[in-house]
């Protein structure tokens, strides 16, 4: 495909991002996003992000067809999906952001029109449980909701379903060592049921469905940023994940290639690692490949919807904002994704 198409094919593709609450994301915009990349490195960026986005972007349709798909489930409703459905108890649980409760809604749209079952009714014993979120990062979020709504609540000898539109394994892996063997010693099963799920486990690098560059010595910016995370860990005892081992598999799972792979990490993290150095007084969290709390580059997520864009995503797709005044750090970048926020980042 040759540029014009490729911006034709991911607006497309993007068309319904936060629909009603930013304006479309055009051509024109993708255009002025990937415009403040090297010029070599653009046809290459543009065909990854048309690639990756054709594969993991979960539109508004995505999300209701995997939702139906779930309420249509006899594993967790029985045979009678009516009875099933009027019988489990949807939490709304969450503590903060708005994921939950927006997923709530459309899933109650979907109950009533299909089943003519309100999911906000009051239920006396419920059979199941259900909590439902867009994505299953580090397993954190999940974790607290569920410890300190069971420790409020007397629940027992029942199965609390997990329903996600993505999953990264790392915070399965957390998840099942953490919460699961709290919750057994009250009775409560978990199962887990996801659309999509990514591999990002450092024990096996040659699989890993995230971002995640390999070894930049040559920009000063990186290099800064590199070395504030080496003196933070070792402050710490801690051993921080930086660049990906040269042991990586050939055979290309997330990136359409290799190489390509190659390209695009480096180029986001070049700018990623700039981006790091505007703020006068950047939040720890902030990192050239998304926000993370433990020292590394980045969580380096893939994961956008049709309601945002997680800021654990690199930041050269959310970042910024040239609306703001030329002295805010905002004014430097144009972002591909302009991201809602929970709080303020400054």
């Amino acid at each position: 495909m040759n540029r014009n198409e490729l911006l034709e094919s991911i607006a497309g593709t993007v068309r319904d991002y936060r629909s009603g609450e930013i304006p479309t994301i055009s051509a024109n915009g993708i255009n002025r996003w990937v415009s403040q990349f090297n010029s070599n490195e653009q046809l290459i960026i543009l065909s990854e992000i048309n690639h990756l986005f054709k594969k993991y972007y979960i539109s508004l349709s995505k999300t209701r067809k995997f939702l139906n798909s779930v309420l249509a489930l006899s594993d967790i409703f029985g045979d009678n999906l009516y009875n099933g459905i009027k019988h489990t108890k949807f939490l709304n649980i969450q503590r903060k952001g708005s994921s939950q409760k927006d997923l709530l809604k459309l899933t109650n749209e979907i109950s009533v029109n299909k089943y003519h079952v309100d999911i906000n009714r009051h239920i006396l014993n419920p059979i199941s449980y259900i909590y439902l979120d867009d994505c299953l990062f580090t397993g954190n979020t999940v974790i607290y909701d569920l410890e300190s709504w069971v420790e409020n609540n007397i629940v027992k000898n029942v199965t609390i379903h997990l329903v996600f539109l993505g999953i990264y394994t790392s915070g399965f892996e957390y998840l099942n060592r953490r919460l699961v063997p709290k919750l057994s010693e009250r009775g409560i099963s978990i199962k887990t049921w996801r659309m999509l799920e990514f591999k990002n486990s450092q024990r096996n690098p040659e699989e890993y469905d995230c971002f995640w560059p390999g070894e930049v010595v040559e920009d000063d910016f990186v290099n800064t940023f590199v070395g504030i995370v080496r003196g933070n860990a070792e402050e710490r005892g801690w051993n921080p994940r930086l660049f990906r081992p040269n042991t990586i598999s050939p055979e290309e799972n997330f990136f359409s290639s290799l190489q390509n792979r190659k390209i695009i990490e480096k180029a986001f993290l070049k700018k990623g690692s700039y981006l790091c150095s505007l703020p006068r007084n950047r939040q720890h969290s902030m990192r050239p490949m998304g926000y993370e709390y433990l020292e590394s580059l980045g969580f380096s997520s893939g994961f956008i919807t049709y309601r945002n864009i997680s800021n654990n995503c690199p930041l050269v797709l959310w970042w910024g904002d040239t609306d703001y005044p030329a002295s805010h750090p905002f004014s430097n970048w144009y972002p591909l994704f302009p991201r809602k926020t929970n709080e303020r980042p400054y």
